[in-house]
């Protein structure tokens, strides 16, 4: 293979890209599609969108408490002893002693009564504040849904790069292992016809079974990694998970990135922030609304019925119809200074909060300036390792030359083989460290959702 081809052709074959979706759904997921499943299938999704829905069912019974109040009753009553009352002597009964107590029974040992009873809410301040907070409540808990699927996809994208870099890994030790495995076959030919020593022929050997120990190794780590990701995609552990090749054109995306408008207001941990800040005012209001009058109306229709015995289903049995409306005004005059005292309590979370959202700001505005560094770095370093590894194959192919030709010890073989691997190794890393970044810099702005675009 000619090393200058090298480079581009790994990135081809096993980097390849994701312009079509639905042809590398053939031979595995991309990140895209992992993405898509995890925003769909993810059990903290699940649960935040449930969050929402709750929050939409609270506001509906928060509206329905204004709506009119309707039910009906009833009500059977069987005196065993008819209550007695007292009253002045002499008042129904002539004969009796006007100075004393004549004790009657009003009323008959049985009476039923039905009805309808209305209340309708003409006016409370604290409802119309608990509709603006309901309201509220509903925008928060979509904010909340709209951050936990950032940080998933945050999740899957690392996770996604962490399974690319092991398997890169893995890719640069096979690579490695067939170079030694056919100077294993030289070297055993000269061996046997008495060109080598069988120390040179044993240390290769010795390398062989190293690589294909750190190869077995890396496999049960692709395994392990591969297993998070599914848990982050909300996929069961047990299903397959491939993972399609991947396009790692640093040289555009990444650098696209650093041209991203720096607003982080997109960034929705800080509008969640805002929003518990509006939750809070209304928090205050609805307290302070408890200085208000509230007013509202009702009325009562209903039939009774009276007998000394139960004949009530009797159809020659009398029914009295009663009906009432009226109108109920509650003004609240003094409660010891209680409503005083929460407001003062919630003034002071107020205050709080809005420290928690001068440090949010900050650490947003810390971690965008943090992720144009990495990112900067990373690309710079990408090109370094890149020189290195090119050098490196340069070296490996020249002292294995020398080697053929008797001009340069097995030792320096060895040795230009072991940093040939480094180089790789540490190429395929960075490669991942800016993927990374890129990740990073995507989050702190807020826009974590076009590192698939």
């Amino acid at each position: 293979m000619k090393k200058q081809n090298w480079i581009p052709l790994i990135l081809t074959l096993f980097l390849g890209g994701v312009a079509n979706a639905q042809e590398a759904r053939d031979d595995g997921y991309s990140l895209k599609e992992c993405i898509e499943l995890g925003l769909k299938n993810n059990i903290e999704i699940k649960k935040s969108m449930l969050d929402e829905q709750e929050a939409g069912f609270q506001r509906k019974e928060i509206t329905g408490s204004g709506l009119p109040q309707l039910e009906a009753y009833g009500t059977y009553n069987n005196f065993i002893d008819v209550y007695p009352q007292g009253i002045p002597g002499g008042v129904l009964n002539p004969n009796s002693d006007p100075n004393g107590v004549d004790v009657i029974s009003f009323g008959v040992p049985q009476s039923l009564k039905g009805g309808f009873k209305v209340n309708q809410l003409v006016f409370s301040q604290s409802y119309l504040i608990g509709l603006k907070a309901a309201r509220t409540s509903e925008e928060f808990y979509r904010l909340m849904t709209a951050m936990t699927s950032e940080d998933i996809i945050y999740d899957i994208a690392l996770n996604y790069y962490s399974v690319i870099a092991t398997e890169l890994q893995k890719i640069n030790l096979e690579a490695n292992h067939d170079k030694l495995v056919k100077l294993e076959g030289i070297l055993k030919a000269q061996y046997e016809n008495d060109l080598a020593r069988k120390v040179d022929y044993n240390r290769v050997k010795v390398n062989l079974t190293s690589l294909e120990t750190e190869m077995d190794n890396l496999e049960t780590l692709i395994e392990q990694r591969s297993n998070y990701l599914k848990l982050v995609m909300g996929l069961p552990v047990a299903s397959e998970l491939k993972l399609t090749a991947y396009d790692f054109d640093q040289n555009s995306n990444s650098l696209q990135v650093l041209t991203m408008d720096p607003d982080l207001s997109n960034r929705y941990d800080l509008q969640v922030l805002d929003k518990q800040q509006e939750l809070h005012a209304l928090n205050i209001k609805n307290i302070q609304s408890g200085y208000y009058p509230t007013i509202a109306t009702f009325a009562d229709l209903n039939y009774n019925a009276f007998s000394n015995s139960f004949d009530f289903l009797s159809s020659s049995h009398q029914w009295y119809r009663g009906s009432l409306v009226g109108i109920q005004l509650n003004i609240p005059i003094f409660d010891g200074f209680q409503r005083k005292n929460k407001i003062a309590q919630a003034k002071i979370q107020s205050e709080k909060l809005r420290h928690d959202q001068y440090l949010a700001e900050q650490n947003a505005e810390a971690s965008y300036l943090n992720a144009v560094k990495k990112m900067k770095n990373s690309l710079k370093s990408l090109e370094a390792q890149q020189s290195n590894l090119i050098l490196s194959e340069t070296v490996f192919d020249e002292t294995n030359q020398l080697y053929r030709e008797g001009l340069s010890p097995l030792t320096d073989v060895l040795d230009s083989e072991t940093a040939l691997r480094e180089a790789r190794a540490a190429y395929f890393s960075q490669i991942i460290n800016v993927k990374t970044a890129e990740a990073d810099l995507y989050q702190s702005t807020g826009q974590i959702e076009k590192i698939a675009q």
